[in-house]
């Protein structure tokens, strides 16, 4: 049984005999010595055999970057692209600036993958703290938490040193930078931590939820 590039082979051969005979003799020659060089490659371009363009290049039996036989042409690859072009034939031409362009592909795989990770982040239940000042939600545009570092004089380095840290329970609003009354970092934390119903305490990860609210942090009850 034969391959899809023998049969390829066989029906380009066939359409470049009715056009040329002398090619076609110099063509069976060059691919009955497994040779695939632009004269076979111009060809099967040429009469659309996508096929024989990729077993070539990608089993590397030609470097269609190497200088073009054609002197209209600095190279196998843009005298390929010219024929493709005249031809309209879009698979080839996207498959041969694939390979002058890989990171085009890589960019697409990239995009689709951010789609993917937008569509499953809808289903995640944001927390709400609302800034007064802007009116935002800070864990959508962000927020600041603060931290003190003590320094005291080092004489054995001639210079301050930091000798400590604390945190501040103060919370800014990244967006406008205006200060979250009443509010900690680690009420913050908590808010995103709520595991227990506060009507009937069960624990949603088991009972399980059958409708989404946003989430508001009720500082008296922690929860």
């Amino acid at each position: 049984m034969k391959s899809i590039i023998e049969k390829d082979l066989e029906n380009l051969s066939k359409n470049l005999y009715l056009e040329s005979p002398d090619l076609w003799i110099e063509f069976l020659d060059k691919v009955n010595s497994g040779i695939f060089d632009e004269l076979v490659l111009f060809f099967a371009t040429k009469y659309n055999y996508i096929s024989i363009i990729k077993y070539a290049i990608e089993n590397n039996l030609i470097d269609i970057n190497s200088k073009s036989r054609n002197k209209e042409f600095d190279t196998i690859y843009d005298h390929l692209v010219y024929v493709a072009r005249q031809n309209n034939y879009k698979g080839f031409s996207d498959y041969l600036n694939s390979l002058k362009n890989p990171n085009k592909e890589i960019s697409l795989n990239t995009k689709n993958d951010k789609i993917k990770s937008e569509t499953k982040n809808k289903d995640i239940n944001i927390p709400s703290v609302i800034c007064q000042k802007c009116k935002s939600n800070i864990f959508e545009v962000g927020y600041i938490v603060c931290e003190n570092k003590i320094f005291k004089f080092s004489h054995e380095e001639n210079k301050p040193v930091e000798t400590g840290k604390e945190d501040l329970n103060s919370v800014i609003c990244y967006n406008c930078k205006s200060l979250i009354k009443d509010t900690t970092p680690k009420d913050l934390e908590a808010l995103c931590n709520i595991t227990t119903c506060i009507n009937c305490k069960n624990d949603l990860r088991n009972s399980g939820i059958v409708d989404k609210r946003n989430l508001y942090y009720n500082k008296k009850l922690n929860k």
